[in-house]
């Protein structure tokens, strides 16, 4: 099991990410860190655990603002033994040469709306792409029409549980077991609702491949022994 812990960046700033509801994100409060800045968040994720994939949300980009690609090249760049899963957007995929980094990949959420054809030439452009299948506030899929290409699926493939985002309520089984029908060649990640090292546990005995995590971190619900015994 793999544990990539989140950074939510608004504003310059790391947000605590509520569900979908972005306009209420407010800078985080952690109990590992005294400061939201993204750079003392993520210097605190690797004194705990020496991860070397980092999640970043730019979520000015997400929502079309004024991108913090300049905030985020300057993370990349400084720490170079990590590689960065970047969300910003569809329209940042076209516009890469914002993000400067080597050591950076960039995820396609289903949020966006783009048809088969759309996705093909994504793919096919960005081969090291990371497919997000994001789901709504009613447990729903955005742009289900998705589910019926799993074939031409990237290597690695989110299962993004906005609707659980920091509500650690724990994961949704039902449809993380819906994915796994669909998909078996796929590395499948699960992101939302995890609160728990049984929550990690239980993923694993799914087969999951990996776990993103932020609110769980913060609020030390798992903690480094638990990143020990469970992240390889």
């Amino acid at each position: 099991m793999l544990i990539i812990p989140v950074i939510d960046i608004s504003q310059g700033v790391v947000v605590q990410a509520t569900k979908s509801d972005r306009k209420s994100y407010k800078p985080i409060k952690s109990s590992i860190s005294d400061n939201p800045d993204p750079e003392s968040i993520l210097t605190s994720y690797l004194k705990l655990y020496p991860f070397k994939i980092i999640y970043i949300a730019d979520l000015d980009a997400i929502e079309g603002k004024k991108n913090q690609s300049k905030l985020i090249n300057r993370l990349t760049s400084k720490y170079k033994d990590c590689e960065f899963w970047l969300d910003a957007g569809i329209e940042q995929i076209y516009n890469k040469f914002q993000y400067k980094s080597n050591n950076l990949r960039y995820i396609l959420g289903t949020e966006n709306e783009f048809s088969i054809d759309e996705f093909r030439k994504l793919i096919d452009n960005n081969p090291e792409i990371i497919l997000s299948i994001d789901i709504n506030k009613k447990g729903n899929f955005y742009n289900s029409d998705i589910l019926n290409y799993s074939d031409e699926w990237p290597k690695k493939v989110i299962i993004m549980m906005l609707h659980l985002v920091g509500s650690g309520e724990g994961i949704d089984i039902s449809n993380i077991e819906k994915i796994i029908k669909y998909d078996s060649s796929s590395e499948l990640f699960v992101a939302g609702g995890i609160n728990s090292a049984s929550n990690i546990k239980k993923l694993k005995s799914m087969d999951i491949k990996g776990c993103l995590i932020a609110s769980a971190l913060h609020q030390k619900k798992i903690s480094r022994k638990d990143l020990i015994e469970y992240n390889n």
